[in-house]
């Protein structure tokens, strides 16, 4: 049996979600002859100074107990952080945090200022030293706060489950090469893909607008707005293909996964909709 072992600084919150994530990926690597343990640790230190072939977690959400320490502070000391933990040649992953503030906690706008910037933040971390994100805000947005009873401090067990799923698939697809082949990670991938449509059901949202997009041996899974598709989106589906920018394939299967929720019928009239209006453009252009 491989041991693997993962360390995280996570907030007290959130350690559900690690236990769950824990959970999650251990039954998936059963049939790997792999477990996985996990160990909360308390401060950034702990997390380079573990053992090689550790992987080191570390949730942005670590950095709202003080709101008031000025941002460019945060920023120097989380570049600071990353920058050690990276050193290591280890597998870093950072979690985003579900911007849900509960009403009237943030009166000023101070708290939700600091999540935006925070999440907008692991993305230059990941361009700047190669870590792995976690985007948790967009995979519970996608669900929603009170579908899931939860806000940025994932209380709750619905919350933890969603959140911890997000994070076994992340370590799945990116954080594994050290200790099986890819054959069993890609096995230990389908595994978990299975499993999240279940935890997802059980928050009644599981999304149907999931696309992949990519090539070659890794694709990620990405959502589109069907929320938001209206005609003028689908007038620009037709005029981009009309103008060769994307191809008939592309344009397709976007517009398949936009509106698959709306029906046949629907969708046909939105569609006979966007073009009516494309030619209208067109000719009084």
């Amino acid at each position: 049996m491989t041991r693997i072992q993962l360390a995280a600084l996570v907030t007290e919150d959130e350690r559900l979600m690690l236990a769950s994530g824990e959970g999650f990926l251990n039954a998936a690597l059963e049939a790997e002859a792999c477990d996985l343990g996990s160990t909360a640790v308390t401060a950034p230190a702990d997390l380079s100074q573990g053992p090689a072939g550790t992987i080191r977690l570390i949730s942005l959400a670590t950095q709202l107990a003080s709101i008031d320490t000025p941002w460019a502070d945060v920023q120097a000391e989380l570049y600071a952080w990353i920058s050690d933990i990276a050193g290591t040649g280890d597998p870093v992953l950072v979690t985003t945090i579900f911007r849900c503030i509960p009403a009237g906690a943030d009166p000023e706008g101070k708290l939700l200022t600091r999540i935006r910037r925070l999440n907008l933040l692991a993305t230059e971390l990941s361009r700047e030293f190669g870590v792995f994100v976690v985007d948790l805000d967009r995979v519970l947005t996608d669900i929603g706060g009170v579908a899931l009873d939860t806000d940025y401090r994932l209380r709750g067990r619905l919350a933890a489950d969603v959140a911890g799923q997000a994070l076994a698939l992340c370590v799945a697809t990116n954080a594994l090469d050290l200790y099986m082949p890819f054959e069993a990670q890609e096995r230990t991938v389908a595994y978990l893909n299975a499993h999240d449509q279940a935890v997802r059901a059980e928050a009644v949202l599981t999304p149907a607008n999931l696309m992949s997009m990519g090539s070659g041996r890794r694709r990620q899974r990405v959502s589109t707005n069907t929320d938001a598709v209206q005609e003028d989106q689908v007038r620009w589906l037709i005029d981009q293909v009309l103008k060769r920018k994307i191809g008939l394939g592309e344009a397709s299967q976007k517009l398949i996964m936009a509106v698959r929720r709306r029906g046949a019928k629907e969708s046909f009239t939105l569609l006979a909709a966007g073009m009516a209006r494309l030619i209208g453009r067109r000719r009084a252009a």
